[in-house]
């Protein structure tokens, strides 16, 4: 077989491959043996009638296709083997470019490539602030409040009161014959906090539910607020909106005390001192869990944007397939589908494909590949030992999650056991993966890493767990 190759940009290799005559001949005849089997002619026993006969019978063009499918199955593999082409994963039949002498052509999706550079660049130093006094106790008002009595109150609202109330929000500058709804007439509540606790992440703006204070149970009125372009709710994004507000009743929280019956309640604490330190720890480590989830995705980027990462387009084809697939289990969960979910926001299925699958996919497998090969380049491996512990961390959040049984009794024994050690085996390697990056970029940082799945103790869910949620 002589074989012509082409390499194409978008990381495949285009085969041309010509086939001997007395490989042709004999693939042929295998054909008819196969058709022979299946098809009964007159006057011969199923598999006994000669060449000559089955062509008479079947014809020449159908002996030739056959022949062709068996020929393709046989000799492609031969083909990558005899030019030493590594496929990332099945490749395809093209064409037939040629009948005499036979011609196969064929496009093979090659396996990832990854030039590594930027690593030695790398320069970020780690620096996790600690968690203030403030934080701790912002966090225990926000448990005291969950335990609050509600009072409703006929006095205008001030800081700490809960309102409720319905709005409707509408585009001001909305075009002609255009719905101008944006939202609904719909029941909402808030608590109207101090400055100090106002938040860029309230809805639907910051210092909305400082509006309130002043107003009391039966106004009515109107708030009006600019969105920027890049605002991340995109029904808002760029626009004017006025909120029609009927405010309907205010009531005040009447909090408990750090008392006994309240420690009790938030988790079994003996005393404050207790309850304070807990929480603490809770803050730490999920400030912890979010500053190392941005700090190494910098630096895993960093390394991306100057490295050369070569792929097929049949790979980003199936992790956008794979992140699709992953939005619509979450959308089950919220009660939503796909089509309910786009409708909502004003997206065509190409529009999201384009604009938000495919460029996930993209970062996802880019970011994998890159990590794949700072283990390649470092020879990065996991011991027993940090296997076994990743293998009782995975476990006890298991367990403390309430999943474990109905895991096991899903999966089964073994299969369960294989997906704990495959789940245990990743976190041990992302492990180790951060410890080399960190090492790179900030040499002079002495390093423990958790990953984000063992950062906190796999201990029961107690209600300071239950208020970070809230």
């Amino acid at each position: 077989m002589k074989t012509e190759k082409t390499y194409t940009d978008d990381h495949q290799v285009k085969l041309k491959t010509e086939i001997e005559s007395d490989l042709v001949d004999q693939f042929k005849r295998r054909a008819a043996r196969k058709i022979n089997q299946s098809t009964r002619i007159p006057g011969f026993r199923p598999g006994k009638a000669p060449y000559n006969m089955v062509l008479s019978y079947v014809g020449e063009a159908r002996i030739f296709q056959e022949a062709i499918d068996l020929l393709v199955e046989n000799v492609y593999p031969k083909i990558l083997d005899a030019e030493a082409i590594k496929p990332w994963g099945p490749g395809s039949f093209d064409n037939i470019a040629s009948e005499d002498p036979l011609t196969l052509e064929f496009t093979v999706p090659l396996d990832p490539e990854v030039e590594l550079k930027g690593v030695d660049e790398l320069n970020k130093k780690y620096d996790l602030k600690p968690i203030s006094d403030a934080e701790v106790e912002d966090f225990v008002m926000s448990m005291r409040r969950n335990y609050a009595n509600i009072v409703p109150l006929d006095t205008p609202a001030v800081e700490g009161n809960v309102v409720y109330m319905t709005v409707e929000a509408k585009d001001k500058n909305a075009g002609p014959g255009k719905d101008p709804v944006i939202v609904k007439s719909s029941p909402q509540q808030t608590l109207i906090p101090t400055k100090e606790e106002s938040r860029s992440t309230e809805w639907p703006y910051e210092g909305f539910a400082r509006e309130f204070i002043g107003k009391k149970e039966g106004d009515t009125f109107t708030l009006e607020h600019k969105y920027p372009e890049n605002h991340e709710g995109e029904n808002f994004a760029g626009k004017t909106v006025i909120f029609n507000i009927n405010l309907q009743s205010v009531k005040a929280l009447e909090l408990p005390g750090l008392d006994e019956e309240f420690l009790n309640n938030a988790g079994g604490f003996a005393t404050t001192e207790d309850l304070y330190a807990r929480v603490r720890e809770h803050l730490e480590n999920k400030l912890k869990e979010e500053y190392d989830d941005a700090y190494y995705l910098e630096l895993v980027d960093q390394i991306r944007q100057s490295s050369v990462i070569k792929y097929p387009p049949q790979m980003l084809k199936n992790e956008e397939e794979e992140v699709l697939h992953r939005i619509e289990h979450d959308l089950e969960h919220r009660n939503l589908n796909l089509d309910l979910y786009l409708k909502l926001r004003k997206l065509d299925r190409d529009q999201f494909s384009q604009e938000e699958v495919k460029p996930t996919a993209k970062n996802r497998i880019e970011r994998s590949l890159v990590m794949d090969a700072i283990t390649r380049k470092y020879e990065i491996k996991i011991t027993n030992e940090e296997l076994e512990n990743e293998v009782s961390s995975v476990v006890n959040n298991l367990i403390s999650s309430g999943e474990f049984a109905e895991a096991q009794k899903t999966l089964g024994t073994k299969k369960f056991s294989e997906s704990v050690s495959m789940q245990a085996a990743n976190q041990a390697l992302e492990k180790s993966i951060r410890r080399k990056l960190r090492e790179l970029a900030d040499p002079e940082d002495i390093i423990e890493i958790k990953t984000p799945e063992t950062a906190e103790s796999a201990v029961e869910e107690t209600p300071v767990d239950q208020a970070e949620k809230e």
